[in-house]
């Protein structure tokens, strides 16, 4: 369960993915196929929930398996941007999902041109920083998946408490993201209810 939900979050980052389409083959003296079953009801669209604690957002994708059926995929995200000329580059995304121990995994997104190796170094304030290692890279960026947050989130003693991530990148140098922590501790009690937010972000 814990593999599926960060095959979830996953899948929702990843963009441009399509289902391949069925071609049919030029078959001459193919039997006439049968008739064409009547067209199925289109399933529900997928309808995203969201509730703003402090810098973190708490939000659920309801995905319907069915007319009847929905399955709900919750996280915590915080996403840092950088606007510049008009221009707006992701910098950092950092979202937290629940475990199958009751507790939190990290999943963190950084720009592409980042050194593979050693990874991300995440801390809160002048804390001991964890080790994060990369899981792979695509052209969205590259990813960390599933890295547990406990050591992360047990040195998150005030609101006012920072986060760091501290990423090499390929010329050697070392740069430090800062994001707030603040509502992030609130939010995953909400992502810890299991109930999701009341209000329904509609596209657009």
């Amino acid at each position: 369960m814990n593999f599926l939900r960060n095959s979830l979050f996953v899948s929702c980052i990843l963009a441009g993915l399509t289902p391949l389409s069925a071609l049919a083959a030029d078959q001459p003296n193919a039997p006439t196929p049968p008739a064409a079953a009547p067209a199925q009801p289109a399933a529900p669209a997928p309808k995203l929930f969201a509730q703003v604690y402090g810098d973190w957002v708490y939000r659920c994708l309801s995905s319907p398996a069915d007319a009847k059926a929905a399955q709900m995929v919750c996280s915590v995200q915080q996403q840092l941007v950088l606007k510049k000329d008009g221009h707006v580059t992701q910098l950092l995304t950092v979202t937290f999902v629940k475990d199958d121990t009751k507790g939190h995994d990290m999943n963190i997104l950084a720009p592409l041109g980042v050194a593979l190796k050693p990874g991300v170094q995440l801390s809160v304030d002048s804390q001991k920083p964890m080790a994060a290692t990369y899981s792979f890279c695509n052209e969205n960026g590259c990813f960390v998946i599933g890295e547990p947050a406990a050591h992360f989130t047990k040195d998150i003693h005030s609101n006012q408490a920072k986060g760091h991530a501290k990423i090499g990148l390929m010329n050697g140098k070392l740069i430090t993201i800062d994001f707030s922590l603040k509502g992030l501790m609130p939010a995953l009690a909400a992502l810890d209810s299991g109930v999701p937010p009341a209000r329904e972000v509609k596209p657009g």
